[in-house]
């Protein structure tokens, strides 16, 4: 079984898990990462060297003690018909997600499913987190065009509790090498807007008919949630109803832009014919 092995400064290891040890220690990096509480929402061991043994990839970012400050976990899927590598969560703890662990796991995953001939990662994030966005689409150049609504229901985890949990799905193309998309603040200027504001809360346009779009998100929803969480509601809903709008007559998310410290968004352009 392939190591796909990269060493980092710092003494950090990345490296596929491979000893019961190194599934606890990914266990307790996600508990560390998402603030988990419930057991219920570790990804049991046995599970993932179920996966990890056949098609899938269980990543640790671990130290020299043996400590993950980061984990991995996908496993084989389909997309569209096309084989992909799921990529169901990506967790760095608490004063390491500075250290670009989480772009160098990306990178790995991408060696990974190379090697197995995928050409395609795909994973799930809330389309209202601006700096997900923007890695994702902005950083490495995938693509969106799929929104599941409340995808995991209710969750206490601290990053979700009390909040649906509506995902987008990140398509990724790995077989050649994938293009970083540049921002594009000034075509965000001039396209037209999914989503107008009006006295504080959004409000959902009818989609014009234009090659691109722009459907703006908050710059940080975070404390929107904490201390607004009925504007923070107002923008899942609009933002939901927007995007499946232009999903469904045939746009994907192919870009995202923030101009100043308070003003970001997606770019949406049609998606090209078969």
């Amino acid at each position: 079984m392939p190591n796909f092995r990269r060493v980092l400064e710092g003494g950090v290891v990345l490296r596929r898990a491979e000893s019961p040890e190194d599934y606890r220690a990914c266990q307790h990096a996600q508990r560390r990462a998402w603030g988990i509480s419930e057991d219920g929402y570790v990804i049991p061991v046995a599970t993932m060297v179920g996966a990890n043994l056949h098609g899938g990839l269980v990543l640790g970012a671990f130290l020299e003690d043996g400590s993950a400050v980061a984990m991995s976990f996908g496993f084989m899927g389909r997309i569209d018909g096309r084989p992909c590598l799921y990529s169901q969560l990506t967790g760095v703890v608490p004063g390491r997600q500075s250290l670009g662990l989480g772009r160098e796991m990306k990178l790995l995953q991408r060696d990974f499913a190379r090697a197995e001939g995928l050409p395609i990662i795909a994973w799930a994030f809330d389309p209202l987190q601006s700096g997900n966005a923007r890695f994702n689409l902005v950083k490495l150049g995938a693509k969106v065009r799929r929104y599941v609504d409340d995808m995991y229901g209710p969750r206490t985890d601290a990053l979700n509790a009390g909040v649906p949990t509506d995902r987008v799905i990140a398509e990724w193309e790995v077989i050649d090498e994938p293009t970083p998309q540049p921002e594009q603040p000034a075509e965000a200027d001039h396209a037209p807007s999914l989503i107008e504001v009006r006295d504080g809360f959004p409000r959902v346009v009818s989609t014009p008919a234009a090659d691109r779009l722009r459907l703006p998100i908050p710059y940080d929803v975070a404390p929107m949630r904490r201390d607004h969480p009925e504007t923070a509601e107002a923008w899942r809903k609009a933002v939901r109803q927007a995007m499946k709008t232009a999903f469904g007559l045939g746009y994907e998310a192919v870009g995202f832009h923030r101009q100043d410290d308070r003003r970001c968004g997606y770019i949406l352009a049609r998606r090209p014919r078969a």
